[in-house]
């Protein structure tokens, strides 16, 4: 017993095996594959409505460029899987940046379309062979079982639970304590319970469909139950992309996005080709970005070794444990599944050196998507490397080239950003370190307690494997190395959650033998092995519920209303340069920066959207009963161009979560500026209010203090003891 729970898969390169009796080749199924991936490419160019075009587009974008690029190379059929969606979105990233200035949309995806034809007409190397069995009765006898009832039980529980979640009320400790969040949670439990009953009864179907299930409760609620993507920060990136589809050309001066560019590019083109709004796009990005992870990292597991229940544990392992809210519309996303890619072809390059070949395009491709990920994947190449698990051992040479080439230009760029710090202990810090409500206590404590008990865990079984001289190396470095990134650089307070996300795939695929062997747990005696089973259902339960605990715990903070998306557009739309709009909270409600508009304002002004929180600390004592309307009116005054002060349902919120703020210091504030006849409502409905500075409304005082706010740069400071608007 002791034995064999210390004792996982052997974790070499597996063999190529035969084509096993009623298996389809796997250059067979490419070929297929490839061939309806051009079918989808075509049609997607064809008159149908811009949803159904989306979806063309993007089978093709996941399968065509990828198995084009594989169909013709001798890899492991794991590797060949995994590369097939990180070439795809490379591709698409990469060839739409380099081809900017070529605008013709069209003619590029016509141009891949007839590469993947070209390649599917070609002959093919075996790569291994998939099962794939003819649908019958007897073949579905699987999905008519126990686990299947449970999956069955959690999808129908969640869809009745998710017209209460549109308007659930607002909760310090976020949508599971609210409306019918409970019933996510619960839902979110039964499915667990029938993954792990699908493991042991060795039903690995109904286990893959439990992931799938798990993936739409904990991420699709969240499309189904919100007119716009959320999170503020999400629109910033869909400015970027309005920028290039309006004016063919990327963001210029010190716009940091317009220095790592490709996923924009991205999109951009996506959106031209389809017709889609990207809005909608970045509203489904989530759960796609969650399935893909789960397929790179069953296949990373194969590739290792492990058998297919083990691979299953830890992408479910993955999933549940993956609280971090780095799956929205952004490079950050889109580079993790890359990286991933990648990992799977070092690891095949082992004993296959054509994969390691192909994962230098790859990760010149991910170099310019992300200022962060490339770093991270560096490291680990490096490190396999010297730990003789890569092949050619000069593979992180062009790596290193690549990186070092791409950033020296750009130094000027990212320098105000910082780049190194060498300060781990600062650099692992939070960008919000206040002590908040004690909901922001209980959901802070729920993550950084999962997120201990995941790494120290993933610990335990490295030192476990270690022990009993069992391979752990690839798994250790893809669970410790992101560690290393907090000796350089604290990621604006965002590092520490880079270091996490960077690492739950090299935990779970060394936590997983462990769960799988809990699960398949045999004794004779019977108290012993129900206790065993308990225990690996407890603690998959606790993860899964801590999972969603830090995911939705901000929920009325950081859900957005489409009335807030109109109302930002309008008013960039409609405004001249220069303007100044103060929010009273830097993840508010109101999008600044969702159009490309945008960019006419931060090239006057980087900072024309300012909050209260990023004020100096003089100012905000005692905000706002010491004058600091009067400082703001007079600065207002003194300004060239309009000024607006936003507040939003979501900024209030937050300010009181976090406790940025005394206690009914916004209710006043809002009270000041409705009296004051230098202030007048621009806009407003029952989540958004928008005051504009009214210059018709006499004389303005400027107070001693003046030169404490900074934000007009002094402008309205030492004008005189008055100075007023036109009236």
């Amino acid at each position: 017993m002791t034995a064999a729970l210390l004792s996982p898969p052997v974790t070499s390169a597996p063999r190529e095996e035969p084509t096993p009796p009623g298996a389809v080749p796997v250059a067979h199924l490419f070929g297929f594959v490839g061939w309806g991936s051009v079918i989808c490419g075509v049609a997607a160019l064809s008159p149908l409505p811009p949803v159904i075009k989306a979806v063309l587009l993007g089978i093709f974008v996941l399968t065509g460029p990828g198995i084009a690029a594989v169909a013709r190379l001798k890899l492991p059929r794991a590797a060949a899987i995994a590369a097939v969606p990180a070439v795809g979105l490379a591709a698409m990233s990469a060839s739409t940046m380099v081809l900017t200035w070529f605008h013709h949309p069209v003619g590029v995806l016509l141009h891949v379309v007839a590469l993947v034809a070209v390649a599917a007409a070609l002959p093919r190397r075996p790569v291994g062979a998939l099962r794939v069995s003819r649908p019958t009765l007897g073949g579905l006898a699987p999905m008519r079982s126990w686990p299947a009832a449970l999956l069955a039980v959690a999808v129908a529980g969640w869809l009745v639970a998710l017209p209460g979640l549109r308007n659930a009320p607002y909760s310090q400790f976020g949508l599971l304590f609210v409306g019918t969040g409970p019933a996510i949670a619960l839902c979110t439990l039964v499915a667990v319970g029938g993954f792990v009953s699908a493991l042991r009864q060795g039903r690995l179907v109904t286990a893959a469909v439990a992931i799938g299930v798990v993936v739409a409760i904990q991420r699709l609620t969240v499309t189904l139950v919100t007119d716009v993507p959320i999170y503020n920060w999400a629109y910033k990136h869909l400015g970027v992309v309005d920028y290039i589809r309006r004016f063919h050309d990327l963001p210029g001066g010190s716009d940091i996005y317009g220095q790592w560019p490709s996923f924009f590019t991205a999109f951009a083109w996506f959106g031209d080709v389809s017709a889609l709004d990207p809005t909608v796009v970045a509203h489904v990005f989530a759960p796609l970005i969650h399935v893909l992870i789960a397929v790179e990292i069953v296949a990373i597991a194969k590739l290792l070794g492990f058998t297919s229940k083990v691979a299953l544990a830890a992408a479910m392992i993955a999933e549940l444990v993956n609280w971090v809210g780095q799956d929205y519309f952004a490079p950050q996303s889109l580079a993790f599944v890359i990286a991933l890619g990648i990992v799977a072809l070092l690891i095949a390059s082992a004993t296959h050196r054509v994969a390691g070949y192909l994962s230098i395009p790859l990760f010149a491709a991910l170099v310019p998507l992300h200022q962060l990920t490339p770093y991270w994947l560096c490291g680990v190449a490096v490190v396999l490397t010297i730990a003789g698990r890569v092949r050619p051992r000069w593979l992180p040479l062009p790596y290193v080239v690549l990186l070092v080439a791409y950033l020296i230009p750009r130094l000027a760029i990212v320098a105000p950003y910082g780049i190194f710090s060498f300060n781990p202990v600062a650099n692992a810090q939070s960008n919000i370190e206040l002590e908040g409500s004690f909901g922001k206590f209980f959901t802070s404590t729920v993550c950084r307690s999962l997120s201990a008990a995941v790494v120290l865990l993933a610990v335990v079984c490295m030192v476990i494997w270690w022990r009993r001289r069992q391979p752990f190396l690839i798994a250790a470095v893809l669970a410790f190395g992101s560690f290393a990134l907090l000796a350089g650089q604290s990621y604006g307070g965002e590092a520490i959650f880079r270091v996490y996300l960077y690492a739950i795939p090299g935990c779970a695929l060394l936590i997983a033998p462990l769960v799988v062997y809990a699960i398949d747990f045999r004794s004779t005696r019977a108290l012993l092995r129900r206790a065993v089973q308990v225990a690996v259902v407890s603690a998959l339960s606790a993860a899964a519920l801590a999972g969603l605990q830090g995911y939705y715990g901000l929920w009325s903070i950081v859900v957005e209303h489409r009335s807030q998306i109109d109302v930002g557009a309008e008013l960039l739309a409609q405004e001249k340069t220069p303007i100044k709009v103060m929010s009273l909270y830097p993840g508010g409600g109101l999008s600044t920066r969702s159009t490309a508009d945008y960019l006419r304002f931060t090239e006057r002004d980087k900072d024309f959207d300012q909050s209260i929180p990023a004020l100096p600390a003089d100012f905000l004592r005692d905000f706002p009963n010491k004058g600091q309307l009067d400082e703001i009116t007079a600065g207002a005054a003194g300004f060239e161009g309009n000024t607006f002060i936003v507040f939003d349902q979501q900024a209030s919120l937050a300010l009181d979560y976090y406790r940025y703020l005394p206690p009914g210091a916004i209710s006043t504030f809002e009270a000041q500026l409705r009296a004051s006849p230098q202030w007048r409502i621009r806009d407003t409905d029952d989540v958004t209010t928008i005051f504009e500075f009214n210059r018709d409304g006499g004389g303005v005082e400027a107070p001693p203090r003046c030169a404490n706010l900074g934000w007009f740069s002094g402008e309205a400071c030492g004008v005189g003891n008055s100075v007023g608007g036109a009236g």
